[in-house]
């Protein structure tokens, strides 16, 4: 590979960057801006993950392995590291470590392109009373309240894709809360007829751009984005409440249809 000249970083770029791993190295829990003496410090380097001009060891070992951008300036080949943690990469590069920060890379800019999409999925004011009645209810669950259905319809529909936990906690969710919410959407359509199939119809949409966006259709990726717009999308009232919204819709086919 040609020699590359380094760039400079545009204060956006940086930014972006920064955002993008939360201020948090993303190879250990250092905080990125630093104190010191009562000012604030920049505690952070933007590293190259496939060096910029690698030197022949560097060369042989990353040999056919997977660069996230041919241009070796681009954002995408660009990550926030503290000052240890870039040093530790950087001497002497190992493959085990490039792998692994190619896959964290790749990961971040995953979860920037969901964020993307957000914008244009919005969902109905209405989404805030299902959340505040999950949320503030005190529920008693009775045995005639928990929903007594065939948990291979769960099982057919998640992929391997889906940790046995997470699958796990679907089932519980809709067990516990299915008709709780069915309930509640019902009371709401008698207000504002059409209220379920609207909410219902965004939550597929936004399902549908996520699946369409994930290259590899992970469905645990898929349904963690699903609660995390969600819960953006009502202001982080309650991100167990989202989840058991985003259960309910995999039970009731807006969702791993």
């Amino acid at each position: 590979m040609k020699e590359n000249n380094r760039k400079k970083i545009s204060r956006y770029d940086e930014l972006q960057l920064f955002a993008e791993v939360d201020g948090v190295c993303p190879n250990c829990p250092t905080i990125l801006i630093g104190d010191k003496v009562g000012k604030k410090r920049k505690d952070y380097e933007i590293a190259h993950i496939y060096p910029l001009n690698p030197k022949a060891d560097e060369f042989e070992i990353l040999k056919n392995q997977e660069i996230l951008n041919e241009d070796l300036n681009h954002i995408h080949n660009l990550i926030c590291l503290c000052l240890k943690c870039h040093n530790e990469f950087d001497n002497p590069r190992t493959l085990e470590e490039y792998l692994n920060l190619v896959k964290k890379k790749k990961d971040l800019i995953r979860l920037t392109k969901e964020k993307s999409i957000w914008i244009n999925s919005n969902i109905e004011n209405e989404i805030f009373q299902i959340i505040d009645f999950l949320a503030n209810e005190d529920f008693d669950f009775n045995q005639e309240d928990i929903l007594n259905y065939n948990p291979k319809t769960i099982d057919e529909k998640t992929n391997s894709t889906i940790t046995k936990l997470v699958k796990r906690k679907i089932h519980k969710n809709i067990q516990d809360y299915f008709n709780q919410v069915k309930s509640k959407f019902r009371e709401l359509d008698t207000l504002q007829p059409g209220t379920t199939e609207t909410i219902s119809i965004q939550i597929k949409q936004h399902y549908l751009l996520l699946k369409k966006h994930n290259s590899e259709k992970n469905q645990k990726e898929i349904f963690d984005a699903m609660i995390e717009w969600l819960n953006k999308r009502t202001n982080n009232q309650s991100y167990e409440s989202s989840e058991i919204i985003i259960s309910y819709f995999i039970q009731n086919c807006e969702i791993f249809e």
